[in-house]
């Protein structure tokens, strides 16, 4: 019994007017898929076409010609949960070796230009490109152009490029150059066999130096996964640590690699980057590594792909939202610098702002100690709160003296203020929501305010033995502009307290206006030192 093969005839892509428009099939084209509509349709004719894996193709109920159908690839559901741009592919069951293949641009909630002034910002403020995920191994990619900033190499980075260059070093030690020479210059390493000794001692500092930081941050981590904490944030210093382990073994061993391929009658021949050395593709390998450091920016229009997929919007904006805050200090005169340096800067970092005698210090990702209830003696056989006991009795961050009540004890921010007059305390969270699905579960028990009451009820910052609470106005939510839309969530009952900031990455002066409010109430001397000057 014959069996009817499957066709991909064409597909269906939505444009920004809401109307589907059908272009032929091409199997190795990337289309572009706005994410207010994310989804692609296919036409097919014979059997239905079968993605791989759990994801399952929707049949649609719409009159066609007979024989043909149309299916739809939704990954709405993946993009709520994971907002992204770039490369998104489905590998097909069937038809076989084929896939489904779209390039996925951010209109939603965040445009192209919002994404590029984010990335932009957190490059000014912190010195580090956060458009790419370094770390991560996603096959998405999205479209990048060279960048003239500088910066130090990631060590993931480092070792790829290694992996590349240690294979043509190897192959020049295995098959050397030759030149024919009077009898002076026998002996003399040629120029293009010693840069193999030059390239192994620029790459082995190189590695040293990454090797470094690594160690710093395995320290670092270490440090934080033997204090109390809650179980998910357990689980991922516990996968942190397994990874940057298993690089710093692989720089360590690239280390010995490279010591060995090191000649000191190589190191003695002066080596110049010539013309010569772009006839053999791998004298130009090596060359790369005395290139000056680049960075890839994020670029609107097609240039080449990263070798990084592009971070989740999710944390982009949970990084952004630390940025806007810090530019916006700046510009009610605070005064300071990022505080933190190695490669943690996009999960977790710290600023330090002054004026006159008031400090701001503002903390990313401050990952609070959760209390030790195991340790914690019960109510009537101690005479103080239990956060102050934990204060008393736990190992805290030096730098980042918080604690939490509650196993869900992670804000995106937690902001210290120190005048003359006291200390304060506020906590926030960031969201990169839309208005019309956030809070919308019965009495909005999922709405962000909630987290953020919950956080400023249960944290504290522990300070010359006292543990300094949330103000209790301290709370706030950042949320994408406008506000206009999130009018809902402004009184919520048991958050009515909770500040919502609602800032463009363009610029928004009504989010600008609602946290000097914020901070004026939180600590007046801000505004009273402001007056004055």
């Amino acid at each position: 019994m014959a069996v009817d093969r499957t066709i991909i005839e064409s597909v269906r892509l939505v444009g920004a007017d809401g109307v589907g428009v059908e272009y032929p099939w091409q199997p190795n084209i990337w289309y572009l898929i706005r994410d207010d509509h994310p989804y692609l349709d296919i036409l097919t004719r014979g059997r239905l076409a079968m993605a791989r894996g759990d994801t399952k193709l929707q049949s649609l109920d719409e009159p066609v010609q007979d024989g043909t159908q149309w299916q739809r690839w939704d990954f709405e559901t993946e993009l709520a949960r994971q907002r992204r741009l770039g490369e998104m592919s489905l590998p097909l069951k069937v038809p076989k070796d084929c896939a489904l293949r779209c390039y996925v641009i951010p209109t939603s909630l965040l445009n192209y230009r919002d994404v590029v002034a984010m990335v932009e910002d957190i490059e000014e403020q912190v010195g580090f490109a956060a458009a790419w995920d370094m770390i991560a191994e996603r096959p998405e990619r999205s479209w990048s152009r060279r960048s003239s900033g500088s910066r130090m190499a990631m060590p993931s980075e480092l070792v790829r490029c290694l992996d590349e260059e240690l294979r043509a070093a190897l192959s020049i030690r295995s098959n050397p150059f030759k030149e024919l020479g009077p009898h002076s210059r026998r002996g003399v390493p040629l120029a293009e066999n010693a840069i193999v000794s030059h390239w192994a001692m620029r790459r082995w500092g190189q590695l040293r130096d990454s090797a470094g930081g690594v160690a710093i941050e395995l320290r670092s981590l270490r440090s934080k996964g033997g204090r109390s904490n809650p179980d998910g944030r357990q689980v991922k210093l516990d996968e942190q640590i397994r990874q940057l382990s298993l690089i710093e073994q692989r720089l360590e061993r690239l280390k010995s690699t490279l010591a060995r391929l090191g000649n000191d009658s190589e190191m003695a021949t002066v080596v110049y980057p010539s013309p010569l050395f772009q006839r053999d593709y791998r004298l130009r390998t090596l060359l790369r590594a005395f290139a000056p450091p680049v960075s890839e920016a994020l670029s609107d229009i097609e240039s080449s792909r990263s070798h990084y997929p592009p971070v989740f919007l999710n944390s982009l904006w949970e990084l952004w939202g630390a940025v806007w805050l810090v530019k916006e200090l700046r510009r009610l005169g605070f005064s300071g610098s990022c505080l933190t340096d190695g490669p943690n800067l996009g999960r977790s970092c710290s600023w330090r702002l002054k004026r006159d005698d008031i400090v701001i210090e503002l903390d990313f990702e401050p990952e609070p100690v959760f209390v030790d209830y195991e340790k914690l003696p019960p109510a009537h056989e101690r005479d103080v709160p239990a956060l102050e006991w934990a204060a008393r009795n736990q190992e805290l961050d030096p730098e980042r003296p918080y604690l939490g009540l509650e196993m869900r004890c992670s804000p995106d921010y937690l902001v210290r203020i120190t005048t003359p007059n006291g200390r304060f305390l506020m906590v926030g969270d960031a969201s990169l929501a839309s208005p019309r699905h956030h809070g919308k579960k019965v009495e909005k028990a999922d709405a962000k305010p909630f987290t953020v009451e919950r956080y400023r009820r249960t944290m504290g910052w522990s300070i010359e033995d006292q543990v300094v609470r949330c103000h209790p106005m301290g709370g706030f939510v950042i949320f994408p502009s406008p506000a206009s839309a999130w009018v809902d969530l402004q009184r919520l009952p048991g958050a009515g307290d909770c500040t919502l900031l609602c800032p463009s990455p363009l610029g928004d002066r009504e989010a600008s206006r609602r946290l000097e409010g914020l901070l004026f109430v939180v600590a007046p001397e801000i505004r009273t030192s402001m007056s004055s000057a």
